[in-house]
């Protein structure tokens, strides 16, 4: 049965106890406190499955709020009425009418509604899901799509669940709960069969296109393995072996293009005002004396000498 809550501060509550503590601020032009909404929630066996609407607002897990908590779960959001966006991992996942997005209770991230909505989340331990499917971290703050079509035949088998839920008795929800975490389990293959059709049939053309998004981004002291495989939407285990055919690791590669454009720099006369220091941190390097050991171990000569060298 559906919950009604008044309030932003019992609506917190509520949501915290339900899920996991969370903060949340009204986008409504009224007072916090004329805030309301709905909540319900059904236990399975080992999952829960539960309504959430209310007004425009914005839900924040942050950093603080999972120092609250160690409860380790997945939820599945899967929207029912109006539009989201759900901000996780480097990602962002705008989401429609049947569409869904997976988050973890464990990392932060943040959801936006700007006006009325509907969401139905499917709780489960990040064990039991780990053990059916290696890697569901690999899809964390994607987009799964009503349009595909095993996403959409989960996204209706869900809202037919919730719709009836309450007329539901407990073993049949239980047979329910196998057949849900069967159709996400066929949901994640597929969106991996995509993913590995689009970068393992073509390794070669997807380290190049890695490699220029390096050279894009050289200069951005943000610029590492965990940026990169974020960005790419690939695993970081992945991103190594691309490269291992390279016989260069990706810190070593991203380090080399960096030092090389310092080198271009300092024999360039007319950077000759600019420090070296500065050069060095225009090219990425957030700390200057590792700059000054890397360059000398690489080119056998310090910055300056390479410059006095240069000018002659």
């Amino acid at each position: 049965m559906n919950k009604l809550i008044s309030g932003l501060d019992k609506w917190n509550d509520v949501l915290t106890k339900t899920f996991c503590p969370m903060s949340c601020l009204s986008l409504s032009n009224n007072n916090s406190g004329t805030f309301s909404g709905e909540v319900s929630s059904r236990p399975f066996n080992r999952a829960s499955l539960s309504q959430v609407s209310s007004g425009p607002i914005i839900v924040n897990r942050s950093k603080q709020d999972i120092s609250r908590v160690s409860d380790e779960y997945y939820l599945i959001k899967f929207q029912m009425e109006g539009q989201g966006i759900v901000r996780h991992r480097n990602k962002e996942a705008k989401l429609g009418l049947g569409d869904f997005v997976l988050c973890s209770s464990i990392e932060p991230y943040e959801l936006q509604f700007a006006t009325n909505y509907k969401q139905t989340v499917f709780s489960i331990p990040q064990k039991i899901l780990q053990e059916m499917f290696h890697s569901p971290d690999d899809y964390l703050g994607i987009r799964m799509g009503h349009e595909v079509p095993t996403h959409g035949i989960l996204s209706q088998f869900v809202y037919s669940i919730t719709q009836r839920m309450d007329l539901l008795e407990p073993d049949t929800l239980q047979s329910m709960e196998a057949n849900l975490l069967n159709l996400l389990i066929t949901s994640l293959k597929a969106e991996q069969k995509v993913k590995l059709k689009t970068v393992e049939t073509t390794p070669e053309l997807h380290l190049q296109q890695i490699k220029r998004f390096i050279g894009l981004h050289i200069k951005d002291y943000r610029l590492s393995v965990d940026f990169i495989a974020q960005a790419e939407n690939i695993s970081k285990r992945y991103l190594h072996m691309l490269f291992k055919n390279l016989n260069v690791s990706v810190s070593r590669y991203i380090q080399q293009l960096r030092l090389e454009g310092c080198y271009k720099d300092l024999t360039n006369a007319e950077f000759n005002q600019i420090a070296t220091s500065d050069i060095a941190l225009d090219w990425g390097f957030g700390d200057v004396s590792h700059f000054y050991r890397c360059f000398k171990s690489q080119y056998l000569l310090t910055p300056r000498q390479i410059r006095l060298q240069a000018n002659g």
